[in-house]
This record gives C-alpha cells, structure tokens and sequence, in this order.
C-alpha cells in the first residue's frame, strides 16, 4: 500500500528520501514538476529543451540527497539548479549562434471577440518573451523569478546568488531595459 505524503513538509520528505523512500521523491517531483519546467521554459523558451532541464535538476537533487541539509527552503535548491543548467545551455547555444525554435502559432477559424482575448494574451506573452530573450540573462532571470514566478526578493536573491540590493537593482534596469526595447520596438 502507498503512503500519502501530500501533507508532509518539503523537509520532512527529504528526510525520508535520505531513507530510501522512493515515494517521498516522487511527491517532490510531484510539487516542483511544473514550477521548474516553467521557469526553465520562459529562460529557455523551448519547451523539449525545459523538460530536460527538468530531468536534469531532479538527477542532480537525486545525485545529492544524502548530502542535503534541509536546512532552507527546497526551492531555493531547485531553481538554482535549474538556473544554472539553463544559464550553461543558453553559452552553449549563444556560442554558436543558434537561438531556440519558435513556439507554433495557433491560427483561429474565427475572430471573434471570445477569441480576440486569448489571442492579444497570447501576443502579449510572445512579446515579453521575445523582449526577454534581448536582455542580459542578469536581468531576464531575475524578472522571471521575481515578476513571472512570484518570488519574494529574498528568495530570488537565494536562488541567483547576490544581496536582495543587487536583486533590487538588476529587476529595476531589466525593467528600464525592457521598456526601452518596447518603445523602440527593437526585439524581434
């Protein structure tokens, strides 16, 4: 019979995953899966590229939970992992000059205003992204943790590892940055 780990607290979970509960780690998986997969996603904007960030950071936290002090928060560890193994693919893709695949737009039969709506949404994220993907990876990141992830600036400052002042400085010029590229319309 499964044990039922939904209610235990991320550190108690690892604690079991240290005594070999295999259940344990697949409730993490469970509860980080898609966080981790969108936030690689939006750095990344390729969506087989985020699933491997996906494996990677939870091969990495398998790697190491017999070192792991559940000391802090578990996210902190996994978005940090998953930062840094995004951060080491976007060198290698910037070092040979390859950007990653557009998503497929989807094309509406109608236009009508049940559709306007999604559609203008659906613009709005391409643009961000694209505006996003312009900007230095110093910035994006933390706009993507703070404003699209919803990270408190403590936690960002944990995951990209600076003082909250810095984290404070890099969200404010990324956003300055951001505009500027909005009204000279220089992202596409």
């Amino acid at each position: 019979m499964a044990t039922d780990f939904t209610d235990h607290a991320d550190d108690d979970l690892v604690l079991l995953c240290q005594r070999g509960a295999q259940a344990a780690f697949r409730e993490l998986y469970a509860r980080y899966k898609q966080r981790v997969i969108n936030f690689a996603h939006r750095m990344l904007r390729d969506r087989e590229a985020a699933a491997d960030v996906l494996q990677e950071t939870f091969d990495y936290f398998f790697r190491k939970i017999p070192d792991y002090r559940p000391e802090g928060k578990l996210s902190i560890l996994l978005f940090r992992v998953a930062r840094n193994i995004c951060l080491n693919r976007l060198k290698r893709t910037r070092s040979r000059k390859e950007l990653p695949l557009e998503e497929a737009a989807i094309t509406p039969k109608n236009t009508g205003a049940k559709v306007s709506a999604p559609l203008e949404a659906q613009e709005l994220r391409r643009t961000v992204a694209a505006v996003l993907e312009k900007i230095p990876a110093l910035y994006s990141e933390v706009i993507i943790l703070r404003i699209l992830k919803g990270l408190p600036v403590a936690q960002v400052a944990q995951v990209v590892e600076c003082p909250e002042g810095t984290v404070k400085s890099r969200l404010h010029n990324g956003l300055e940055l951001m505009r500027r590229k909005l009204k000279a319309g220089d992202f596409r």
